[in-house]
């Protein structure tokens, strides 16, 4: 009578994630175990919870492996992702400053014109240039001694 009661309640357990433990099955309010020795003195009460805790543990392997949203998987994607991201403000940077340099050179070499033929839309392009700060910037002072 207590054996098939007991295997009533680890089916609950299991079917519920609830970790099976001695001390948890005593805990349920329709137990009929007041102890945890109650279970782990009597060998086939305390087998059958062993084989329903062996249960539990392949069947929570099996959840966390085919889960793709699991803990773990997603601590591994944030992890990818973060170092992803690393790599691609180290490009960026990288790109930014190799920019100014290749407009500062395209100056030198027909300015604003020359630049024009290679970009058509270069109002947009200098937009978005100017919101990632790849454009060279210099200071333009008037001289005091000049006519004009």
């Amino acid at each position: 009578m207590k054996l098939e009661k007991l295997e009533s309640i680890l089916k609950r357990m299991l079917d519920g994630n609830i970790t099976i433990t001695a001390r948890s099955i005593t805990r349920l309010n329709d137990s009929p175990f007041k102890h945890a020795s109650d279970l782990t003195r009597n060998p086939d009460r305390r087998n059958l919870v062993e084989t329903y805790q062996a249960r539990q543990q392949e069947l929570r392997a099996l959840i966390e492996k085919t889960d793709k949203s699991s803990r773990t998987n997603l601590q591994a994607r944030v992890a990818r992702l973060v170092k992803e991201n690393e790599l691609l403000k180290e490009e960026l940077e990288l790109l930014v400053a190799s920019h100014k340099a290749m407009l500062l050179a395209v100056g030198e070499m027909g300015g604003m014109a020359a630049w024009r033929r290679f970009f058509p839309t270069w109002e947009e392009t200098r937009k978005r240039l100017s919101q990632l700060r790849a454009l060279p910037t210099a200071e333009v002072t008037e001289l005091s001694g000049r006519q004009k």
